[in-house]
């Protein structure tokens, strides 16, 4: 029998980058707010996140097969799942602009675009240096990077609700909004936990 050669850390960074392609489409989306657009941008958004739901199948077939992993299967079932949530709430944003029929665009909203732009682009980082991280000097630097800014999204999140609590008049709006930030911020803190357990299962095979 032919000796299975899957890679799941080039499939995990492989995810990772629909993930980054996935914050992109959003910071553009959010920065160019055309809410006559959204409909088809949500179509857009849920092809991409299809399409790394079935690389994240295809990562669970070859580990149900594979005798031998480079890591224990729970953990590469489990960041591949994490990975997943964290397309699953980047397309729920553009449900909820769809769905909430969102007309114009907050302008705190852009600052959070670009946290999740940031914190996409660190998490792959940590998974393209996953394969060597016996040798990497840059993996613990970049999940450090990611907390950093899991944080800076958390002050920013109680920035953004405290204004909306104290500024906006409309209960409709605030309903809608509190919502929206809170993904935002959910988003920050998914990818905050695959670096986290990166770093533990790190831990586990030294």
């Amino acid at each position: 029998m032919a000796k299975k050669n899957n890679n799941y850390y080039h499939m995990f960074s492989d995810i990772a980058g629909d993930a980054i392609k996935a914050a992109y489409l959003l910071e553009k989306t959010v920065k160019n707010y055309n809410p006559e657009k959204i409909e088809k941008q949500n179509k857009t958004m849920h092809e991409l996140e299809h399409g790394a739901d079935l690389k994240k199948h295809e990562m669970m077939k070859c580990l149900i097969a594979e005798f031998i992993t480079p890591i224990e299967r729970e953990d590469i079932a489990t960041l591949s799942y994490m990975l997943d949530d964290v397309l699953d709430s980047i397309e729920e944003v553009y449900q909820m602009f769809f769905m909430y029929n969102v007309k114009e665009m907050r302008p705190d909203a852009a600052d959070f675009v670009d946290l999740i732009v940031r914190s996409t682009e660190a998490m792959k980082a940590c998974f393209d240096e996953f394969e060597n991280f016996h040798k990497s000097d840059l993996i613990a630097n970049k999940i450090v990077e990611v907390n950093v800014i899991e944080e800076l999204a958390d002050s920013l999140y109680f920035k953004v609700i405290r204004e909306l609590y104290t500024k906006e008049k409309d209960p409709v709006k605030i309903m809608v909004w509190v919502q929206v930030f809170d993904r935002f911020e959910k988003i920050c803190d998914q990818c905050e936990h695959v670096a986290d357990t990166i770093g533990a299962v790190i831990m586990k095979n030294s």
